[in-house]
């Protein structure tokens, strides 16, 4: 039985991949394009809104600002808790929603060579 999150996932840096804008009350807005593929990018052009508007809530944008490219999962989980110390759980919580993050092409994690 493998358990999640494993160390490599924890080591692992995760990168914004995409742009993101100011939303309500500090919240961000993530801009995501609906076509990823570079061979179909010229359709882009021709739609009326070439993005999805995905809105963030405030522990996703602690956790979002936190992905800085410098700081690896177990830090950014390091930070949710310190944001959030009320709630229960935030290291497999954020790990999840990291995960999710990285499945729909919303941030890339290099993973960390550990000799």
């Amino acid at each position: 039985m493998t358990t999640f999150p494993d160390q490599a996932f924890l080591a692992a840096i995760p990168i914004q991949a995409l742009t993101s804008e100011s939303g309500d009350q500090g919240n961000l807005i993530l801009l995501r394009p609906k076509i990823l593929s570079p061979r179909w990018a010229g359709l882009l052009r021709m739609m009326k809104r070439p993005t999805f508007r995905v809105k963030l809530d405030a522990r996703g944008t602690v956790v979002w600002q936190a992905c800085d490219g410098t700081r690896s999962v177990m830090d950014v989980i390091a930070v949710v808790s310190e944001a959030f110390p009320q709630e229960p759980d935030t290291t497999v919580r954020t790990a999840l929603f990291l995960r999710e993050l990285a499945r729909g092409g919303f941030i890339s994690l290099n993973q960390v060579n550990q000799s």
